[in-house]
């Protein structure tokens, strides 16, 4: 079984975003905060919180549309950039450095929302523990929307070797595996400058969960789900869906 659990203190730096960032266009980051908005229920005004936030791009439209954000990521050097385009885009966000596995103790939250498989990082006690947090920190009847890779898809399309011309003339190669016994996904990341600059090599090594194993878990913390999507779109949640997007209500 691959275990490195450090492995997010080395991921996430500024090679990631030289990997990651073109993906986020702005039409992309505006339907995903359409669908978050709209999962939560939120009325304006709502204290939401961005778990795992990164550079910020979900808050900082959360909050120019009228929502009390906080962004929480355990990356100073990336809360430093959310902090920079927000002020550029002239909103106001409150960006914590932070461990989702102990979340600030006064917060009360409307909404938590956790996006782009930034859950399954630890061992599956301190997995839980994250589940734990959110449920404390939610107020009753406050909504959790959680958006992972979909491990099923990977269990039955067990070859994933893709290969991505960029419009910058980068290559990016991206290889996915599935360890069967321990459920975890080891995924490695090859960006190739087209100008023969450095070549960039990235690991995650992720715990993927059924869905089953994650409505069985949030319901232990008094997190009911409320409905289940393989994507953004609503689309139904089947073995051919990429993503697991599961949305819970705290019950009491």
């Amino acid at each position: 079984m691959s275990t490195h659990p450090d492995w997010p203190v080395a991921f996430f730096d500024d090679d990631y975003l030289r990997i990651y960032r073109p993906q986020f266009t702005e039409a992309r980051t505006a339907a995903e905060v359409d669908f978050i908005e709209q999962a939560l229920e939120l009325p304006s005004g709502a204290a939401v919180l961005d778990l795992a936030c990164g550079f910020g791009r979900h808050a900082i439209t959360m909050a120019s549309r009228g929502h009390a954000v906080t962004g929480l990521d355990f990356n100073p050097r990336y809360l430093e950039i959310a902090q920079a385009e927000a002020s550029r885009a002239g909103v106001r966000v409150e960006w914590l450095t932070g461990d989702m596995r102990a979340l600030p103790p006064p917060a009360r939250f409307n909404g938590v929302y956790s996006y782009f498989t930034s859950f399954g990082y630890f061992s599956d006690e301190d997995n839980e523990r994250v589940l734990a947090e959110v449920a404390r920190v939610l107020t009753p009847g406050g909504r959790f929307l959680l958006d992972v890779m979909n491990r099923d898809w990977l269990l039955t399309h067990p070859q994933q070797r893709t290969w991505q011309q960029r419009d910058d003339g980068a290559l990016l190669m991206e290889e996915t595996a599935l360890e069967l016994e321990s459920s975890r996904v080891v995924s490695r990341q090859i960006l190739i400058d087209p100008t023969g600059g450095p070549q960039v090599t990235k690991e995650f090594f992720l715990r993927a969960y059924t869905c089953a194993e994650l409505t069985a878990l949030l319901r232990r913390h008094g997190l009911h789900v409320r409905a289940v999507h393989g994507s953004a779109e609503r689309e139904p949640y089947s073995t051919d869906s990429r993503r697991l997007i599961l949305l819970s209500e705290r019950i009491g």
